[in-house]
């Protein structure tokens, strides 16, 4: 009777133990939610604290923005992670209008409330009291890598950066579209802004598309890719954006503020096989760039970093980071 008890004991002992070890890891990284307030615009984002971490020891901070239409949960929350895991406070927000944060112009990337938002971000970190506001870092990628470089420019708060396959601007889009093609776009683009100013709801597009000639943001395999490596996690995302949305992409030249960019530490990486971004054209943006700079290469196309080749990204950035925050 007694080997039973002991037995059933031990059993149920095993099973605490189990259960513990899945539902909290040793190296878990939960994040706190908290929000803040950009353009009266309620943000929602995600404050990740490394483990474990002194609590009497003020951190460095990582801020991060999703790309275009992206919200936390499209695969970043992997890449804060693992920042958090190397030591770093990190916060990643979604964007006015996007996800879980504010904003009544549902959908609407609008790249200037994007970059206030980062702006707001670094204000919010600065604040809190486990934060060194003294160091504090920007990372983005593609169009938040845009970002970097004028919230770098703009911001004397911001230490660091790294700018990942970073878009660098509408004009050399637009340049290499057909004539008939760019005064099509002008005429949807107008009537768009016709209909809005009578009261009109905006018209839509999807982000990405499958669809042979349907207008859409990227048109490419691995954008499509990359929506449908994130739509376990992030159920909330939608595939659409305001026609708007492309039109102030494509007015939108983040390239122009490279060169007043202090004389802060920059990383600059580029995907080896980016469809996207021309590999010529970002040489010669970081050619501009000021020292101390730093240019490094990461496998794969554009959307690999956030997918097959995160790891690899994520341990270059770690290292920079740690050389100019820690």
């Amino acid at each position: 009777m007694k080997v039973k008890i002991l037995s059933a004991f031990c059993t149920l002992w095993m099973f605490f133990q189990a259960f513990n070890a899945q539902c909290m890891p040793l190296d878990s990284i939960l994040p706190e939610k908290v929000n803040f307030w950009s353009s009266q615009i309620e943000i929602s984002a995600s404050l990740y604290w490394p483990v474990p971490s002194d609590p009497a020891k003020k951190l460095p901070v990582v801020i991060m923005g999703p790309g275009f239409s992206g919200v936390k949960e499209c695969n970043y929350q992997f890449i804060a992670e693992q920042f958090a895991k190397g030591g770093f406070a990190v916060l990643l927000f979604d964007y006015p209008n996007f996800g879980a944060s504010g904003g009544t112009n549902r959908q609407e990337a609008d790249p200037w409330q994007q970059v206030e938002a980062y702006r707001d971000a670094v204000g919010f970190v600065a604040a809190q009291e486990r934060i060194d506001k003294d160091k504090i870092g920007v990372w983005g990628g593609s169009y938040s890598g845009g970002h970097t470089l004028v919230v770098a420019a703009l911001d004397t708060r911001v230490k660091c950066f790294v700018a990942l396959a970073p878009y660098l601007g509408g004009y050399d889009f637009i340049s290499k579209i057909p004539l008939a093609q760019r005064q099509g776009l002008a005429q949807l683009f107008n009537q768009d802004r016709l209909n809005r100013s009578k009261g009109g709801k905006p018209m839509m597009i999807p982000v990405v598309s499958e669809k042979p000639g349907e207008l859409c943001v990227l048109a490419t395999k691995s954008a499509y890719q990359f929506k449908e490596s994130f739509k376990e996690y992030a159920p909330d995302w939608k595939n659409v954006v305001t026609l708007k949305s492309l039109e102030m992409q494509l007015d939108y030249q983040p390239v122009t503020y490279v060169n007043r960019i202090g004389n802060i530490p920059k990383l600059f990486l580029i995907a080896k096989k980016d469809e996207l971004i021309a590999e010529k054209q970002l040489l010669e943006v970081y050619e501009r760039a000021s020292e101390p700079k730093t240019l490094d290469y990461v496998e794969g196309n554009h959307f690999s970093p956030y997918m097959e080749s995160r790891n690899e990204m994520v341990d270059k950035c770690l290292v920079f980071f740690k050389k100019h925050l820690l």
